[in-house]
């Protein structure tokens, strides 16, 4: 298999499971009613992946990575009412 059709598999691949955490995401939110409790047990779930894939420098690299970046994050609710993007 060529890179190109590797990376058109893998951009594929992780669309899909981004779509599916982030349907998954609002069906907790909308049955638990609890937006920090979903937000801080998926940020704990994610890092715990991280720990346990990553060398500790690779690790604290993600952590500045992810800090660095933050401003980039789009949130799931649309102004100060909580409608779903």
């Amino acid at each position: 298999m060529t890179k190109k059709k590797m990376d058109v598999l893998r951009t594929t691949m992780l669309l899909t499971i981004y779509q599916e955490l982030a349907d998954k995401t609002i069906e907790m939110l909308e049955k638990y009613n609890d937006d920090q409790l979903i937000a801080s047990t998926l940020v704990a779930q994610g890092l715990r992946v991280y720990k346990s894939t990553l060398s500790e420098e690779e690790f604290k690299d993600m952590l500045k990575t992810i800090v660095n970046d933050a401003e980039k994050i789009k949130p799931f609710f649309d102004g100060k009412e909580k409608t779903i993007n």
